[in-house]
């Protein structure tokens, strides 16, 4: 019975999701502005806008030049801002529809690969639809992929290159230059996705050459006639990013990310990442905050996903097929990418958007292993079983949707500051903020002072660990953010030159007032 509802569920599940996405459209302000668009997604769309009247890659009314962004989602957030000539609300309208547009890519992308992957488990082809359902309405991934960030396109463009790595596989020695120099392109436009999509690229290719040198035994002349020119390509698209970061910003590595490591500690998001990485095998169980932390759930959700994965990869080894180079460069992506985000970097609340491009090999993962269990437990019945399995994960992921419409559930969490901001500060007053991605758009003359977009500020960190007689150089008439900048004022003297005019807990609101200003 299950088995026959499901592919029904399976198209009302994402047709609702595709509307969620699109409410804040219909229901206009607040929720267009408020409802998905994140901090970090304001920083984008600033430099978006800017790019848009005229003032270049920049923040700040055209004053600060910043690579802080990624650059792919940021020229394809330029078009709104194009056709509306920089209207700040009504573009939103077209980056909800590009957000929309990349997520639903995003679905079929998942759905081919998924569909890959399972056919060694068995040919239904509702498997696929349901990993694809399972990644496209989870409530966490819904709402990263409409952050107003890189994180749906990218994953579009992440998966949609393992899906041609696996199609050039199939061609073997038959494999076309098109087909090459199309994943050529896929690898690059991946890269501009999201920079550390590097590593993916770099996986694709060392698994492509080897399985020239290795199943096809084509030796290295043959092989580097067939990676040589899809690599240039991949170089040719990813390189002139590289070279505008290295040349006016001085290293590849855009300055956000040099921000987001500054005060990293070794190893700090090593317990954070296990409870990531179960979030998006499973993405209809959500992990509380407030479990988050605790060292025994870590470990048990670790244990969780180290089995669900060996048991899914000796599966697959053992079943064969062209498949196990695909999974195993998507396996090297997700390794490095632990690596680096777990051991190396910072900004742990950050943690889960930069392992969202790994949920579609987790959910297949899973999806995997629950057909092996399911078969042994239930024999000819198991069809049923996954069925109504999957079926009770997107009846949990869509009952989540209303989280965000609870009382008492945390809102965007920066328009108490924006709308301080625009009652009390004339347009034409230099404001100062930690945080300046949703009051920068809001308000031109905003300048950042955490170097995510600001490279004056991130020297000024990186000098001295503050960034205090940077603004008190600098032309801030006003600091506000959070609460906890009123703490400033008893810092090094900076009370001489600010003062608190508001500090209101309960709003998580404070703002200081240069001494002398009106």
């Amino acid at each position: 019975m299950a088995d026959r509802i499901l592919p029904r569920v399976l198209l009302a599940v994402i047709a609702a999701a595709l509307l969620y996405r699109l409410f804040p459209i219909v229901t206009g302000q607040p929720q267009l502005s408020q409802f998905f668009v994140t901090e970090d997604g304001y920083l984008m769309l600033t430099v978006a806008r800017n790019m848009a009247i005229g003032l270049g890659m920049s923040v700040s009314e055209g004053t600060i030049p910043t690579n802080g962004v990624q650059p792919l989602a940021t020229f394809l957030f330029t078009i709104p801002y194009l056709i509306t000539g920089g209207d700040k609300v009504a573009s939103l309208i077209g980056i909800h529809l590009i957000a929309a547009a990349a997520a639903l890519g995003g679905l079929f992308a998942v759905r081919a690969f998924a569909a890959r992957v399972l056919a060694a488990q068995d040919d239904e082809p509702a498997w696929p639809w349901l990993a694809a359902a399972l990644w496209f309405a989870g409530p966490l991934l819904l709402r990263h992929t409409m952050n107003a960030l890189e994180t749906g396109l990218y994953t579009f463009l992440a998966v949609l290159a393992l899906v041609q790595f696996a199609r050039v596989l199939e061609q073997g020695n038959e494999v076309t230059r098109r087909a090459g120099l199309l994943l050529g392109l896929l690898c690059g436009l991946t890269f501009l996705g999201r920079i550390d999509g590097g590593f993916l690229a770099a996986a694709i290719f060392a698994l492509w050459a080897l399985d020239c040198l290795v199943r096809l035994r084509t030796g290295l002349g043959e092989m580097l006639a067939r990676l040589v020119p899809p690599g240039l390509l991949c170089t040719v698209i990813s390189a002139p990013w590289l070279i505008y970061n290295k040349l006016n910003f001085g290293s590849i590595v855009p300055i956000s990310g040099w921000s987001q490591a500054l005060g990293a500690s070794f190893g700090q998001n090593l317990p954070l990442l296990p409870v990531k990485l179960f979030e998006h095998m499973f993405p209809m169980l959500p992990v509380p905050t407030a479990a988050e932390s605790s060292a025994v759930l870590s470990l048990a959700l670790g244990a969780v996903v180290l089995v669900v994965l060996v048991w899914f990869l000796v599966g697959i080894w053992r079943r064969g097929g062209l498949m196990r180079p695909v999974v195993a460069a998507y396996l090297v992506h997700g390794i490095a990418l632990s690596a680096y985000y777990g051991l190396e970097f910072g900004a742990p609340h950050f943690l889960s958007r930069y392992l969202a491009v790994l949920a579609p090999l987790l959910i297949v993962a899973a999806l995997w292993v629950a057909i092996d269990i399911l078969r042994a437990r239930l024999g000819n019945r198991w069809r049923g079983g996954l069925a109504a399995a999957g079926l009770a994960g997107l009846a949990l992921s869509v009952a989540l949707w209303i989280r965000p419409f609870l009382p008492g559930a945390e809102g965007q969490g920066h328009f108490q500051v924006v709308d301080w901001v625009l009652r009390n500060v004339p347009e034409d007053t230099w404001v100062g903020a930690v945080q300046t991605g949703t009051l920068g758009y809001w308000h031109d003359r905003t300048i950042n002072l955490d170097g995510k977009v600001n490279p004056e500020a991130l020297a000024a960190l990186r000098a001295k660990g503050h960034v205090l007689d940077y603004v008190r150089e600098s032309p801030i008439r006003y600091v506000a953010d959070w609460e906890g900048i009123a703490a400033w004022v008893e810092r090094d003297n900076f009370g001489e030159a600010f003062e608190v005019v508001v500090h209101d807990p309960a709003a998580n609101l404070a703002v200081l007032k240069r001494r002398g200003v009106p």
